[in-house]
This record gives structure tokens, sequence and C-alpha cells, in this order.
């Protein structure tokens, strides 16, 4: 509170308080209605309210009026009545934000696109998506499920892909799929004045027609003829508009599809964490693992605070100590040697191996294709010996994702050296 009253955005920014009267042109409010319908527009003091904040610390900047565009022709006839009308537009998607980007700071109209989710052009050959603002990432990845891909970019909320794409969001993943930015193979725009544009041109989702004659590809701004192939993923022509967009935090236009590159599913995930004596031999732990080039998909750091309050609100056994929660991804055999370096590096143990346990996988599908870091507790692949003596104590879980008749043999016991265990006299679940 103190700090917010210290950068005093309210005052600073002009906002206007949510209980005042809509500063809007005669008859604006009634010409929105004629675009999406009377059901879609919304002046109520709590409808504002609700889309004038995200998850940030700033506080709530209400727009005048809120609508649910249906279509992407709907945005482009709002905006450019908006544009005429000189009246601010604010983009919403699931107001997870923790920028306050969805803050009307100056008033206007908020278009929340929650209410267009149509997932399209999925093509599992060429390993990419479209999809329209109201599609989730659980949403994708539940619709993903069953086809071998996911999308892996996780910030942590279930957020809007396309406003992810739009703040250029991150995630624990990142080291190893990366960000959003590289994520994202083409965006449509609707502009302010409510032209629309194809960052990487219309019809330009980078995909063969496979078992079809022919090699020459059809190029930028134009749909592929049928009968030949639509343009590769190799381009280097023009200007690269699609990462202009991807970060612009909703200042250049309205994102109403976004083209996403999708990832094989692993089939097993291996979570594991590390405690140490200070920051610094954390550091190089992480350091080493990297240079060793072992394929991990998320490394956290969690300082002896943090690390404090995880245990005392979720009855977590990690010790107080600076942690890194590491997660590998890869088949159930490579991640025991995965496992194995990675421990041998936390550890200094040099050749000498380390006890281990596999759990057996708790079910496949793309919304299992992460494991919870926050579950770490139950996690318990290495119990290398006092940790007085050790520069890391390593805990862990492997976790499997295919179904048990494409997993083959071995469940029970895993790879060789691997045995089922069941952490703290607990059950499996």
């Amino acid at each position: 509170m103190a700090l917010r009253r210290v950068l005093g955005l309210g005052a600073a920014l002009g906002r206007r308080s949510c209980s005042s009267e809509p500063p809007l042109p005669p008859d604006f409010v009634a010409s929105l209605r004629a675009v999406v319908g009377a059901p879609n527009v919304s002046t109520a003091v709590a409808v504002r309210e609700q889309h004038g904040h995200d998850e940030s610390m700033h506080a709530c900047a209400p727009p005048d009026a809120v609508v649910w565009p249906q279509s992407v022709g709907q945005v482009q006839e709002l905006a450019a009545l908006c544009y005429r009308c000189r009246v601010p537009m604010v983009p919403f998607g699931t107001g997870t934000g923790l920028e306050g980007g969805v803050n009307a700071v100056q008033g206007g109209v908020c278009f929340d696109l929650s209410r267009m989710d149509a997932i399209a052009e999925l093509s599992l050959e060429d390993f990419s998506v479209a999809v329209e603002p109201g599609v989730t990432r659980k949403a994708l990845n539940s619709h993903l499920r069953g086809t071998g891909l996911w999308f892996p970019v996780d910030p942590g909320a279930d957020a809007s892909l396309c406003g992810m794409a739009a703040t250029g969001a991150s995630g624990t993943n990142a080291v190893r799929y990366g960000t959003m930015r590289p994520n994202v193979l083409n965006l449509r725009v609707v502009l302010p004045d409510g032209c629309l544009l194809h960052t990487a041109g219309p019809g330009r989702q980078p995909r063969w027609v496979p078992g079809v004659g022919g090699t020459r590809p059809s190029w930028a701004g134009t749909a592929p003829a049928p009968g030949s192939p639509s343009p590769c993923r190799k381009r280097a022509a023009g200007y690269d508009l699609t990462s202009l967009f991807v970060g612009s935090e909703g200042t250049l236009g309205f994102l109403t599809q976004a083209t996403l590159r999708l990832h094989p599913l692993p089939e097993a995930a291996a979570v594991t964490t590390a405690a140490f004596p200070s920051v610094r031999a954390a550091v190089a732990c992480t350091v080493q693992v990297l240079q060793a080039a072992v394929p991990v998909a998320r490394i956290e750091f969690l300082d002896e605070v943090m690390v404090g309050a995880c245990s005392r609100f979720s009855k977590m056994e990690l010790p107080v100590a600076a942690t890194l929660l590491l997660e590998l991804h890869g088949s159930r055999h490579g991640l025991a040697e995965q496992q194995r370096q990675t421990g041998l590096l936390a550890t200094g143990r040099g050749d000498r191996a380390a006890e281990r346990w596999l759990r057996p996988g708790l079910g496949g599908g793309a919304g299992g294709a992460r494991a919870a870091l926050g579950h770490a507790p139950q996690r318990l692949v290495c119990r290398p010996g006092p940790a007085a003596q050790l520069p890391g104590l390593l805990h862990g879980r492997l976790r499997a994702h295919l179904p048990p008749a494409r997993r083959g043999g071995g469940d029970q016991a895993g790879p060789a050296g691997l045995q089922s265990h069941r952490p703290h006299g607990g059950t499996h679940r």
C-alpha cells in the first residue's frame, strides 16, 4: 500500500472514478450495440471494474464500456468506430497479466476477446496450430491430447495464448523450449483503424502439403494455389513484423489469431530438487548442468526465505537452503542417464553411483506433460548420504506420459538401476 501511494498511479495518469458517468460521445454506446448486439455491450460499474485491472499491484482503472466481439470482422468494425471517434481502445484476454496493461488509465472501450475461442489450422505434420484470443494454454493442450504434441510455454497462469504473445510471456520451460517470441509463427492483427494485417502474410502458415507434386512454394501475400505447397518456414525476406507485435502489450493492435509452433510431447519427465549451502553453489551447479548439455526443460531457483514459505504453505519437507528445481524431458531410459549426470554435477561424487528410485508414470496426455514443481515432497529419487557432507542433496520423481500400451515393458522396475518407490510411506496416486 505504501508503494502504491508513492507511485500515485491514479492521480498521475488521470484515472477517473469507477462510479463516474462514462464520458463517451453521444450515441456512441448505441453504435457499439449496433455492431455486436446489446447483450455484448456493458457499461455496468461492476463489469467495468472487473475489466479495469489484472493480477498486478496497480489500482483499478476501469474503461467506460466493455464489448465482447464474436469475430474478427466485428473487431475491425469496433476498432474503426473507436478510431473515428478518438476513443481509447484496450484489449482484454483473461486478465492474468502482471504488467497492468489492461488498466484503462484514460477510459475508453475494453475489447474482451474471450468469446473468440476457435482452434483452427492444426497441422500435426508441421507442428503448428492457429488459435484465437479466447483459447488458453490449458485449453489448447487439452485439445491436443492424443496427438503427441503440446505447447510448452508456461507462464504459470492459464492465460490467453494471444495475450501471452502480446506480453511476450515466458515461463519455467523457457530454458529448453524458448519464450513466446520464437514460438509464434504468424499473427492476424486488427490495427487501430480497423485494417487487417497478417504479419507473415495471409495463408502463410508454414506448411508443406504432403503427397503433392512440385517443389516451388507460393510466397508472400498470396494464399497457396490448389495442389501447390504452402510457404516453408525458412524465409528472410522483408521485415519481421511478427516479432514486432510479440511483446507489444496491445499498443499496436488487437491480436485476433496466433499461429503457434508445437513441440513433441516428451515420453517422461524427471523432476529433481537440489539443496545447496549457498547461492553461489547453486549458481555454479546451474552453469555446470548447462555446460554439460544436459537437456533441462525447467530450472528454477528458490532462496532460503522462499523455500521456508513454500514448506510452511504446502507442508513440504525440503531443507531450508538455497534450492534448485529442475525438470528433465525425454525417454524413460534417457532420463535415467540425465538424472545420473545431474546428480553427479550437483553432489560432486565423481563416478560413484547414487541410489535412485522410479515412481511409475501417472498417465498420459498433453495436460500431464509437465510435473508440478509444487509437489516436490512426493519426489524422491536420490538419497546420496548426509546433507552436511555434500554440496547438494537431491530429490526427484520420474513421471511418464505415454499410456501403458505405448510404454512397453519395465513399467514397474523401470530402466536399469531404477526401482518403484513409495515416498515417505505414502500411497501411489
